[in-house]
């Protein structure tokens, strides 16, 4: 399958986008962020603004795990 031009010039070490992504195991989120971050279709605005959006989404994500680590911990301790 032929991948669109605007992946094709921004590799990782000749490794395209979605093949780094497995390699590294990045989440939804991280992915779409290097995603993004890699590609060139002349909308760096447009880009930038769909990055900032999934970092925000990945942010509120670890935010909403660290909470729940929290206040699992707070349960079953005998803290009050």
């Amino acid at each position: 399958m032929k991948k669109p031009e605007h992946y094709n010039k921004r590799t990782i070490a000749g490794n395209d986008v979605i093949d780094m992504i497995k390699v590294l195991d990045l989440n939804f989120n991280q992915g779409n962020i290097l995603k993004y971050l890699l590609r060139d279709k002349g909308q760096d605005k447009a880009d930038l603004i769909k990055i900032i959006d999934y970092a925000q989404r990945e942010l509120n994500y670890i935010t909403e795990q660290e909470t729940t680590k929290i206040n699992n911990y707070k349960l079953f301790s005998n803290e009050d």
